[in-house]
């Protein structure tokens, strides 16, 4: 690759401010942590934040009077954190449910709904377990169809997603249950467009959001879809435990309490009535707080393009390594700091593997066929990238 190229890369990315950056977290500096994707690192204000109150909870148990704030979740609005998670994704806070993760929030939407025996739901092929078990076993229970449509891998180009939704919707279909970034390749799919076409039909739209929170720009009402959960424990770098669910006020209505406690019937704050699971860790929940303040101090939109100005060099540099194959799309629009890709030869826990013994490069392994997923963010560099891609160039069969 040409120098020029590498600067083009690079000078874009205020390399100090992200240096300093990196000393808010406590990884291994000999380390290169690549694995976001799963989980993400906490910074240490956001450990400290959970550690002290675990510690406050600890030793000051025996000062709570039941008549300031809680010391535990689950029977609070907690509406100051709930307001900071409707700035991010651009909702009014009654829209907002906290919940403990995607797969917390995609079983309300699926459970809450009323469906009927024959009714459709429309999914992909490419979703992770947690945004498509909910939808299997609605449909095992209630006799539904759970239709799930072949993406491509790589998928070329989102009028390719856009058509092919546009085309299977029947008469039969009522939700279209799709990711709005595919965890196994790292796509961005097209869901503005998708839950326009929903809308203009009369489908309910729910969207897969455990990938984007801190990684991309998320607005829930740009994209004009009916429901939308995530998780913060990855790109917003909170602790796990940590999850949200958006609902739309107009359709709150359609969807039943299916983890009923004291607030369940309160229509009138539909984000607390969802919020609802008993008695929960508020020190994790702190340290949400911690991980929202520290995002926002840093810029989301500033975030969002040093994630992508990373996920774009390691796309670019990939391919001068023999028999690649990239399975995260090339079309820079549906790509940010996921990338997807395999050797051919190698498997991906060899990839893996070897990555990690030779360079100290932690990236995840995705099986003999998807080979490896490396997930940038901002506590990566340019530096680890090239670190990468000269080792991979090392193991690569064809090389030399």
């Amino acid at each position: 690759m040409a120098d020029n190229n590498v600067d083009e890369f690079k000078k874009t990315g205020d390399e100090k401010f992200w240096q300093q950056v990196r000393q808010e977290f406590s990884l291994d500096p000999q380390m290169a942590f690549f694995n976001t994707g799963t989980l993400g690192a906490m910074p240490r204000r956001v450990f400290n934040r959970v550690v002290d109150h675990l510690r406050l909870t600890s030793e000051k148990i025996a000062e709570w009077d039941y008549y300031g704030a809680d010391w535990i979740s689950g029977y609070q609005a907690w509406s100051e954190i709930r307001e900071k998670i409707a700035r991010l994704i651009n909702c009014e806070v009654k829209e907002v449910a906290l919940t403990e993760n995607a797969t917390a929030g995609m079983n309300y939407i699926a459970n809450g709904l009323d469906l009927q025996p024959g009714d459709e739901v429309l999914g992909t092929d490419q979703e992770h377990p947690g945004g498509e078990s909910g939808w299997k076993l609605k449909a095992e229970r209630c006799s539904l169809l759970y239709r799930q449509l072949p993406l491509g891998k790589p998928i070329q180009s989102p009028a390719e997603v856009i058509d092919l939704f546009t085309r299977a919707v029947g008469p039969k279909t009522r939700v279209i249950a799709i990711p709005h970034l595919v965890t196994g390749s790292g796509a961005i799919l097209p869901v503005k467009e998708i839950c326009s076409e929903a809308a203009r039909r009369g489908l309910f739209s729910v969207i897969d959001g455990a990938q984007t929170a801190g990684q991309i720009k998320v607005d829930v009402k740009d994209l004009g879809c009916d429901a939308y959960y995530g998780s913060f424990h990855k790109w917003l770098c909170a602790p796990a435990g940590n999850g949200f669910l958006y609902l739309k006020k107009e359709k709150a209505p359609l969807v039943w309490t299916t983890l009923a406690s004291a607030q369940w019937d309160n229509h009138e704050d539909d984000g607390f009535r969802l919020s609802q699971r008993g008695t929960g860790n508020l020190s994790l929940l702190m340290g949400l707080d911690e991980a929202l303040d520290f995002h926002f101090e840093l810029g989301p939109e500033r975030v969002y393009a040093r994630i992508k100005s990373l996920g774009d060099y390691l796309r670019t540099r990939l391919r001068e390594v023999p028999g690649i194959k990239i399975f995260t799309p090339l079309e820079p629009s549906m790509a940010a700091g996921i990338t997807v890709f395999s050797i051919e030869g190698l498997t991906g826990n060899f990839i893996q593997d070897e990555l990690c013994r030779r360079s100290r490069l932690r990236l995840r392994s995705m099986g003999d066929v998807f080979g490896v997923r490396q997930s940038t963010h901002i506590y990566n560099s340019f530096e680890e990238i090239d670190r990468t891609i000269a080792c991979l160039k090392d193991i690569a069969p064809l090389n030399g």
